[in-house]
């Protein structure tokens, strides 16, 4: 009973963390196919729940914004256009906050080989499976290259492992 809820702790960080995952499993004391099936499924699973619940938020946010834009009366509108046009005029350039920054950038140096690859190692799988979902919704090939991201990362885990068993146990 211990070691499937250990199994079960694996595969529901695995599929938030997914790079901090198969040390802490081995570190728990899971053996090594254990390790090796939870956190692959894992990783699998929460990208396809991420992937989903972002489209199902994204479908949300654009619907209110619909709704906002419907029901909210001219005149505050107007104001918030001058507020904007404002802050442009003084600064001359257009008005980004360092959150659409940082995702411009990303998107233009990396694009989806840079999602795909360094989601799970350094984005964090559901941070990547909305990116994914956002920009690349689209591609039809977008969700088997994460997949095929998430199955290569354990690969190389487990290749570390057989090259230094010893950090293993």
């Amino acid at each position: 009973m211990v070691a499937v809820l250990k199994i079960i702790q694996v595969f529901l960080l695995a599929s938030v963390k997914y790079v901090i995952t198969f040390p802490f499993a081995l570190l728990i004391g899971l053996n090594f196919l254990q390790t090796l099936i939870a956190v692959t499924l894992g990783g699998i699973a929460g990208f396809f729940f991420f992937y989903h619940l972002s489209g199902h938020a994204i479908k949300q946010i654009h619907h209110l914004k619909t709704f906002l834009r419907k029901h909210t009366p001219h005149f505050i509108r107007l104001r918030f256009r001058q507020l904007i046009s404002w802050r442009k005029q003084v600064t001359g350039e257009r008005v980004f906050s360092k959150r659409n920054r940082m995702i411009a950038r990303f998107r233009a140096k990396f694009g989806l080989p840079g999602i795909v690859i360094l989601s799970p190692i350094v984005l964090s799988i559901p941070i990547g499976a909305f990116l994914l979902n956002k920009y690349y919704s689209k591609h039809k090939m977008a969700k088997p290259y994460m997949v095929l991201s998430i199955v290569s990362w354990t690969a190389v885990f487990v290749a570390f492992a057989l090259i230094f068993p010893h950090l293993v146990r």
